[in-house]
């Protein structure tokens, strides 16, 4: 892909052309990240209480995410995204050099970034020991192990494909860069790889998700989240197509321009995408709370809430409530632990009261018969709503007590 330096016109500010369309496209997806990232901090911190692995590898896409983004910042500073005629052979060679080595970088992070998609779609369907959840998961262990093979074999090849390989960014380095070709043809399979395993993904979790035991309204949301990896897959392909078209390019700092914005694109929204389904119950907290104030009303505070409820004994070992994969979690205040002075048999004034519970003169404990003794009679009602599925996604029930008194 590297073509031979034209005039150099020495310019004092090499940074334009389409270098701020790069930088503000790319700074704007990765301020996003950033932000989806913290709230994904914020959920597994003070509402889920637990980090697993789905987050560290989502963490590790955005540092490493955010070191490519630098590179690529550098690289606008000395030219990229400009005209090649209007750089000097130096500011020609920082700008491919930074430019090389981030999308080197680059590529891995595209594939740490679906291995915490494949990480969070395991969770998911963690527990179920049935003969297709089996096959499932080696098509999700297939899926995050090929792209790391792919996305390395790569970036050995990009690394190869000059000798030495300085002249990948240097033209008028003297040597050869004979794979250039191969290299090419290689990107063009990881491009599309890397796009299918999006697909994949995303239409994924309606095969997981209609057996699990969560509301309907849960499952569409989740799948429509999930299915937002369509739209990572079409940065993909678009990539991909203009790795193709720019490879005979000679104003190739000018060319390359299409290529980094879908290249970029690509990672962040991987990332970005990534987070939301996560953040399931960060969002039923704050729409829980919202409902509450329009309603003028506080309402319970959810749990751990949304997919994280979802877990199988395996996750409840140290608990005290266990379950297996078709029942499901009730919650609620259990009406046998539900304790009243109304409802006590002892007479607490009179010790020495009669306790006839088969006899029609005691029905009301605490009062002998006969007593002239001003009686205060509490009705206490019990309303009791199986609601199948709470908004958080767990089945659950809703008890409701209030009383009315009088003398």
């Amino acid at each position: 892909m590297s073509a031979p330096i034209g005039p150099a016109h020495p310019m004092a500010h090499p940074y334009g052309g389409d270098g701020p369309t790069i930088m503000a496209v790319s700074w704007v997806q990765a301020a996003l990240a950033v932000f989806l990232m913290g709230l994904r901090t914020y959920t597994n911190a003070r509402i889920v209480k637990s980090f697993r692995w789905d987050y560290w590898w989502a963490l590790l896409t955005l540092v490493v995410g955010m070191v490519c983004q630098v590179m690529l910042t550098v690289s606008c500073v000395w030219g990229m995204g400009n005209h090649i005629e209007l750089l000097t052979p130096e500011q020609t060679k920082k700008a491919l050099q930074w430019s090389w080595i981030g999308q080197i970088i680059l590529i891995q992070t595209i594939g740490t970034g679906k291995i915490a998609v494949v990480a969070f779609l395991l969770r998911i369907q963690s527990g179920a020991n049935t003969k297709k959840n089996r096959y499932l998961t080696w098509l999700l262990y297939f899926i995050a192990f090929s792209n790391i093979i792919v996305n390395i074999d790569q970036a050995i090849l990009i690394l190869t494909a000059c000798s030495p390989v300085g002249k990948l960014w240097d033209p008028l380095l003297p040597g050869s860069c004979s794979n250039i070709v191969r290299t090419n043809h290689v990107g063009y399979f990881q491009g599309g790889w890397a796009a299918l395993s999006d697909i994949v993904l995303a239409l994924y979790p309606v095969l997981v998700f209609w057996n699990l035991q969560i509301t309907n309204k849960i499952k569409i949301g989740l799948c429509a989240l999930m299915a937002g990896g369509l739209v990572a897959a079409a940065a993909g392909i678009t990539k991909t197509v203009y790795l193709k078209l720019i490879a005979a390019e000679q104003d190739i700092t000018y060319a390359e321009s299409p290529l980094l914005i879908w290249g970029w694109t690509e990672n962040w929204l991987v990332l970005i995408l990534g987070c939301l389904p996560p953040l399931n119950a960060f969002f039923l907290r704050v729409f829980q709370r919202v409902l509450s104030s329009s309603n003028g009303r506080r309402s319970t505070k959810p749990g751990a809430g949304g997919y994280y409820q979802q877990q199988y004994s395996s996750d409840r070992i140290n608990g005290s409530h266990t379950r297996g994969a078709g029942s499901k979690h009730r919650s609620g205040i259990p009406l046998n632990n539900f304790s009243s002075p109304f409802y006590s048999t002892k007479n607490s004034n009179n010790n020495n009261a009669v306790n006839d519970d088969d006899s029609e003169k005691n029905i009301l404990p605490g009062v002998m018969p006969g007593s002239k003794d001003i009686m205060r009679t509490t009705h206490v009602h019990v309303a009791h709503e199986d609601k199948g599925e709470s908004p958080d996604g767990v089945g659950g029930r809703e008890d409701t007590f209030f009383n009315d008194s009088h003398v």
